[in-house]
């Protein structure tokens, strides 16, 4: 953020690229989590990292350079982009995002990685599950082939369980196998009426849609659901011939919604009619084809606890007439790739049981994705496909080995000089602003047409420059504080108040005496307090955690960018 903020868009997008093999898919349809993490939301609304994002992407991302191990060269993955060859042989089953992160890492470390993938193309929902009005598929086909160029062997058409198992994989000397197939097929409601004609499956309907697969007229449209993938059929759905009305249905009220805000603004845009509060009753139709949707009024979703218990007001029921009833309540796995190994324990919705890590119950088989941790974002799933390329590392170089290869950290911290220089006036005045889109109509009038536009620059950097910086601290020195009050007298959030001792039971004697506290939710970094302190007992120190990143033409070290503003020299030496 603070790159983009300063102009300096190859340096951001070197930061978004160096963890993340799909930074170009995160910056286009990613939920954000980092979003809901941003500080800056308890002060007003949280920084939009993930257009911010694509901005970067935009002009130095796969989809803008030729040469894609420029963009390989970028990673702080463990190895090199030309690794001394090991010979143990890993599969990968599923050509997802966690998948081929996980092949990306281990390709890194020198292992012979074969990716197998049921379908003709590899992506999995990238491909299938997002509409190529929000993600062009000359996108992710640039992420894959990226991490293709390090050698990784794809199998396309390939169905383990029944083009090949994987006890057949084991026989074959595959060292380890990574299941990482996702969560494939819609999770359909069996109410009174399911089994007839129009009720139909989301991620069906998404992957004909993605593949311009004809479709019969689709009439009156409602779909079931509340999240982004109901969202995303239910704007496909309203971009199709012979669609007449889309409508969403959700149990949830508008601000209970799991969905992106920018998917419901634009859906709201496009001419998709929320119904919240609703839940499904019962497939209306006449036996063989559908008419319509029985629905129920919700009185709550969530009990006091928080816990997912939908209650329903007796006797409130409405029907929406319909001639196509898409479900998009949740996901399953297709499960026959599990055909004959008895080490494979399956959970709920056909998910693999395993670790936080991707570790089951036999030392030479992981899972990774969605087929592990239940349906969730891509960043999860790439996260994950490290977390198993390290364990699957560990398990065949050994502990040792392998905390040699990811010890790449360290922590040290230096005093920031010009902290208020470094911020706009402005910054606390800045709003959130969401990416510009293309015209409703314009867009609606065809089956690609791209959704979201790109921030223009003076309005990325503006966004950039609402980033709090949370990397710098204020660190107070206690044997120097004379308690003035000065800094809790001038801090313009209150985060700093002067309290007596016994105000935070650390006075059991009552012998009086005061403190600083701080409240680092309200904090906005203005160093105020550290230029109002009269003993220097208040600093601004920016913390760092992170070793070298390595560019195309040079070693590009994160210090760089954390000393560009600071007369300090560099604390730590590095050996090459």
């Amino acid at each position: 953020m603070q790159a983009v903020a300063k102009g300096d868009y190859a340096s951001a997008y070197r930061i978004s690229r160096a963890p993340n093999p799909f930074a170009s898919i995160c910056g286009r349809v990613c939920g954000a989590p980092c979003e809901s993490a941003c500080r800056r939301g308890a002060i007003d609304k949280p920084v939009t990292i993930r257009a911010i994002k694509r901005t970067t992407t935009e002009r130095y991302g796969v989809e803008a350079v030729k040469d894609l191990r420029n963009t390989l060269a970028l990673s702080v993955a463990p190895g090199s982009l030309d690794p001394e060859p090991r010979s143990e042989r890993i599969a990968v089953i599923g050509a997802g995002t966690g998948g081929l992160t996980c092949a990306h890492d281990l390709a890194r470390l020198g292992y012979k990685v074969t990716v197998f993938e049921s379908a003709p193309e590899p992506g999995g929902m990238l491909r299938t599950g997002v509409p190529v009005f929000r993600l062009p598929r000359e996108v992710w086909l640039h992420e894959v082939d990226a991490i293709l160029e390090l050698g990784v062997e794809l199998r396309c058409n390939t169905k383990v369980g029944t083009d090949i198992t994987i006890s057949d994989l084991r026989e074959e000397g595959y060292a380890a196998v990574c299941i990482a197939v996702g969560l494939q097929k819609s999770r359909m409601l069996e109410l009174p009426g399911h089994e007839q004609d129009g009720v139909c499956s989301g991620l069906q309907m998404l992957d004909d849609y993605n593949a311009k697969v004809a479709m019969p007229a689709l009439g009156k449209v409602v779909v079931i659901g509340g999240g982004n993938v109901a969202y995303d059929c239910a704007r496909s759905a309203i971009r199709l011939k012979g669609t007449t009305s889309v409508a969403l249905v959700c149990l949830e009220a508008l601000h209970e919604m799991p969905a992106d805000e920018i998917e419901i603004v634009e859906g709201d845009e496009e001419g998709v009619v929320r119904f919240n509060r609703w839940g499904p009753a019962e497939f209306m139709g006449d036996g063989q084809k559908v008419t319509g949707l029985k629905v129920r009024k919700v009185s709550r979703v969530f009990d006091d606890a928080g816990r997912f218990s939908p209650q329903f007001e007796d006797g409130v029921e409405n029907v929406l007439k319909a001639d196509t009833i898409i479900m998009a309540i949740g996901q399953v796995s297709d499960d026959g790739f599990a055909t004959g190994v008895s080490e494979i324990e399956l959970g709920r919705s056909g998910t693999v049981v395993s670790d936080r890590d991707g570790r089951t119950q036999a030392d030479w088989l992981f899972a990774c994705g969605d087929v592990a941790l239940g349906p969730g974002l891509f960043i999860d799933a790439v996260a994950q496909g490290q977390r198993v390329a390290h364990c699957i590392h560990e398990k065949l170089a050994g502990k040792e080995q392998a905390d040699k290869d990811y010890d790449r950290s360290y922590n040290w911290s230096f005093k920031v000089e010009d902290q208020r220089e470094d911020l706009r006036r402005d910054y606390l005045h800045l709003e959130r602003a969401l990416p510009p889109a293309a015209d409703p109509g314009k867009r609606l009038q065809s089956l690609d047409e791209l959704v979201e536009l790109v921030f223009e620059d003076h309005t990325a950097r503006a966004q950039g420059a609402r980033c709090l910086r949370c990397e710098v601290e204020t660190v107070f020195d206690g044997s120097k504080c004379i308690l003035c009050g000065g800094c809790s007298d001038i801090c313009p959030t209150w985060c700093l108040r002067l309290v007596s001792l016994a105000e935070i039971g650390m006075d059991p004697h009552n012998k009086g005496g005061s403190a600083i506290i701080k409240d680092e939710e309200r904090c906005i970094r203005c160093a105020l307090c550290a230029e109002r302190c009269p003993t220097d007992a208040i600093t601004m120190e920016k913390l760092c955690g992170s070793d070298r990143w390595k560019t195309v033409a040079d070693t590009f070290d994160l210090r760089q960018i954390a000393l560009k503003d600071s007369a300090v020299k560099d604390p730590l030496k590095v050996s090459a």
